[in-house]
């Protein structure tokens, strides 16, 4: 499919490749979406996005134009924030479009900036992705030498050593002005209130890299096709970043990642990191779409983990709820309490089957925790743990303990 990122699709995922250049992401119809949107009015670029039904692909899956048209009804000065934390488990999409597709990504992201009448774009960094970094600084600098110069609002790069939860808008925010990586409440949102207390729109990289094929191609042809990037980790034999459409079934994207492992087979896959709750081996042929996996009890997020039988649900669940017991920021008591009374409960699954009663825990657990919270650390934690607690009942596969 090849819109989304210049080349085939990623299959190392410790081997970014070479950043396209100016000239070769003009010679596939590069900027002629900046050149449209610079003469056409804010309303306009936001109509065009809301009928296409681009959401986040960060996770929230929330509609792009919704909150650049809140934005936009605020006062200025404004600004517009390109998340590019890329802290999720197993996700690693983002840092090859910065890496490999920056000009994508810039245009979307200038595109964005002038449907929300920005006065200035943050550009958040991982600091683990050098390279990312490189390849926009030169993607601007490229561009600032064409005639399209006068459609660079000010971008500011940052590069940011990051922690899990400032993947989190408002935590995201909080490092860009200089405070601890801590969320707040809300409302009011980033887009009533944000960076500096101004009207704020955050979006995902891939979010912004899917803006200009909207206005190239149309929003018939972006919902007919809907290009996705999948980051798919895990028991697979070909880990990698693929490129396919929205709603591809999860058994024909795990045979793109070399299926399971050889003398393997799936036992569960989390379609949205560790964020959301699981999809059993019965479901493989379950979309991968928003509503489809809605259905399933689950949703679709920045990568899928495929969880082979050798490994065993246990095993990765207890791993899964140790993660978040050490990326709580503390803030919140109940997070902190919460996430380690998880940990703890699910620990024995990493070695053992679990007996009913200890199950019947683990759900009572979880539900006393769901919706509380800042942030949704902990709700995610209690929800991955409730829809694996059933499942681990007699049919946890022994294997190594979780440090």
């Amino acid at each position: 499919m090849a819109e989304l990122l210049p080349a085939a699709p990623v299959t190392d995922l410790d081997v970014l490749g070479p950043a396209e250049t100016l000239v070769g992401y003009q010679a596939r119809g590069g900027y002629e979406a900046l050149r449209v949107a610079w003469t056409a009015t804010a309303d306009d670029i936001i109509a065009v996005v809301r009928e296409a039904g681009l959401t986040g692909r960060g996770g929230a899956g929330f509609p792009a134009a919704a909150k650049w048209a809140a934005a936009r009804q605020g006062p200025a000065p404004r600004y517009l924030v390109v998340n590019g934390a890329e802290g999720e488990p197993g996700s690693y999409k983002d840092r090859h479009l910065m890496a490999r597709a920056p000009h994508q990504v810039l245009e979307g992201t200038l595109i964005a900036a002038r449907a929300t009448g920005a006065d200035k774009v943050l550009v958040y960094v991982n600091s683990e992705f050098g390279a990312a970094y490189r390849a926009l600084a030169e993607a601007i600098a490229e561009l600032q030498a064409t005639d399209l110069a006068g459609a660079l609002v000010p971008v500011r790069l940052r590069l940011e050593n990051h922690v899990y939860i400032a993947g989190e808008e408002t935590a995201l925010l909080a490092v860009l002005m200089g405070q601890p990586a801590w969320p707040w409440p809300k409302p009011p949102y980033p887009s009533e209130r944000g960076y500096d207390g101004r009207p704020t729109v955050v979006n995902n990289v891939e979010t912004l890299a899917h803006v200009p094929l909207i206005l190239r191609r149309g929003p018939a042809w972006y919902l007919e096709n809907q290009p996705v990037l999948f980051s798919v980790t895990g028991d697979v034999g070909r880990p990698g970043v693929f490129e396919l459409p929205l709603g591809v079934p999860v058994r024909e994207l795990i045979e793109h990642a070399g299926g399971p492992l050889p003398g393997d087979q799936v036992a569960a896959v989390l379609p949205g990191g560790y964020s959301l709750p699981w999809l059993r081996a019965e479901q493989l042929d379950v979309p991968l779409s928003p509503d489809a996996l809605k259905q399933a009890g689950t949703g679709l997020g920045a990568s899928v983990i495929v969880v082979g039988a050798r490994q065993g649900l246990g095993l990765a669940a207890a791993r899964v709820a140790a993660f978040f017991a050490r990326e709580t920021c503390q803030t919140c008591p109940i997070c902190v309490t919460g996430t380690a009374r998880l940990a703890e409960l699910l620990r024995p699954g990493a070695g053992r089957s679990l007996d009913a009663t200890e199950s019947a825990e683990i759900a009572g657990v979880a539900a006393q925790h769901r919706n509380v919270g800042i942030c949704s650390l902990l709700d995610t934690a209690a929800s991955m743990a409730s829809s694996a607690a059933p499942d681990l009942v007699g049919s946890a596969k022994a294997a190594s303990p979780v440090g």
